[in-house]
């Protein structure tokens, strides 16, 4: 999945939608897990992290604006 997201100017829209991708990426990793599919689990994993560290980089931005 490599969808951009339309989240306008608002950076709180920005981590909203980085915290969705995240939390996607997680079930789905979760998913392959139970079901023991390794090779989904080793394409997931490097998605999952950047996909947290970029959220919680905007959630940090976000809290410090305010």
């Amino acid at each position: 999945m490599s969808r951009e997201f339309d989240h306008g100017d608002e950076p709180r829209a920005e981590e909203i939608a980085l915290h969705q991708r995240f939390l996607t990426l997680l079930v789905q990793m979760e998913a392959a897990t139970s079901e023991g599919n390794e090779a989904e689990v080793r394409r997931l994993r490097p998605l999952l992290e950047r996909a947290r560290s970029r959220w919680l980089k905007a959630n940090l931005r976000v809290t410090r604006s305010r």
